[in-house]
């Protein structure tokens, strides 16, 4: 039996996003659709606790993926912070993974933070490296096996689109260009790099109002 007989053998489960960034939200609700999942794509305008609270208890979403900058509609509290307190009150099987598309990499603050608002996880914007790895974390959250095959293809159509973009050209060139002088360059980042973290320690974090401490 494949990967893909195996999911369909499973009950189909159901996804609720809501995104920021468009061009990411398309990238998850493509990565999804492969896994056999049910995906329903919210505006960030709806008030999600208002919205489950309408929904069976029964029929919940199996899990939530929201930008975690999203707030609320009629105030500036984080939609995340009051959507992992509803869930929590309800005892409700719904997972909540954050995600951040506008960085790379997740800071350990930034998952302490996740998790105490009540978060399963919290992810980085999706690139062709890192879709197989964010995309099965998620899946593995509410139990669904993998299917990995149409996933590879997604990333490596990602890969080539990126490669042709201008901005990848432009930046191939720089390197040329700065190639000669490789010492003063790799003194420079590691300076850049000192900088940063120096620049990081004792950082106190703001999320739309929440201070976070190191």
């Amino acid at each position: 039996m494949g990967e893909t007989d195996k999911a369909m053998a499973e009950p189909k489960k159901a996804v609720l996003m809501m995104h920021t960034d468009k061009a990411q939200g398309e990238l998850w609700q493509t990565a999804l659709a492969t896994q056999q999942l049910d995906v329903i794509w919210e505006n960030i305008s709806l008030d999600l606790v208002q919205y489950l609270e309408k929904c069976d208890r029964k029929k919940l979403p199996d899990l939530l993926i929201m930008d975690m900058a999203i707030k609320s509609p009629s105030s500036e509290t984080l939609q995340s912070s009051s959507v992992c307190q509803w869930l929590t009150k309800q005892h409700a099987h719904t997972k909540v993974v954050l995600f951040n598309p506008r960085q790379e990499r997740i800071k350990d603050i930034e998952h302490s933070w996740a998790l105490r608002r009540g978060a399963a996880d919290i992810l980085p914007r999706l690139s062709p490296e890192n879709l197989m790895a964010e995309v099965a974390r998620v899946t593995a959250l509410i139990g669904c096996s993998l299917i990995s095959q149409p996933l590879e293809k997604i990333a490596q159509s990602l890969g080539a689109s990126s490669r042709a973009t201008p901005d990848r050209e432009s930046e191939v060139t720089v390197l040329q260009n700065v190639e000669p002088i490789k010492t003063g360059s790799r003194s420079e980042t590691k300076n850049n790099s000192k900088n940063n973290q120096n620049s990081d320690e004792g950082e106190v974090v703001m999320y739309r109002g929440v201070r976070i401490r190191r």
